[in-house]
């Protein structure tokens, strides 16, 4: 993909710096532990959001192997509470084939870096 714009490029960016921090287990190795013991494969999924909710809660959005977007909380402490939500039939403009599309949101962005991905492995 290229990356004409400053803000495209610091949007690209992005979703690559919080995708490794995940991959790693540097933002939190217990939540990189939580998405494995959920079957993702995470060296084929990618993040575009991952904040901290609470103590050991965390929210944001993945797009997994297969393409599809997921928003997730993760509860650590109690993985009863934990829900993923499979988001891909409402994008809307967050989908790079809409219209309205923005590459500079980090939805549309991590679609576009996970396509990416699949094209370089």
């Amino acid at each position: 993909m290229e990356l004409n714009k400053a803000s495209t490029r610091n949007a690209w960016a992005a979703v690559d710096y919080l995708t490794r921090q995940v991959r790693n287990g540097d933002l939190d190795p217990s939540l990189t532990r939580w998405f494995r013991e959920r079957g993702l494969d995470l060296e084929s999924t990618v993040f575009s959001s991952v904040c901290l909710f609470d103590d050991s809660i965390y929210t944001g959005t993945l797009v997994d192997r297969d393409g599809r977007v997921w928003e997730f909380i993760a509860d650590l402490n109690d993985p009863q509470a934990s829900e993923m939500d499979d988001v891909t039939g409402a994008l809307g403009p967050k989908s790079p084939e809409h219209p309205q599309a923005d590459p500079c949101d980090l939805v549309t962005m991590s679609i576009l870096y996970h396509r990416d991905e699949q094209v370089a492995a």
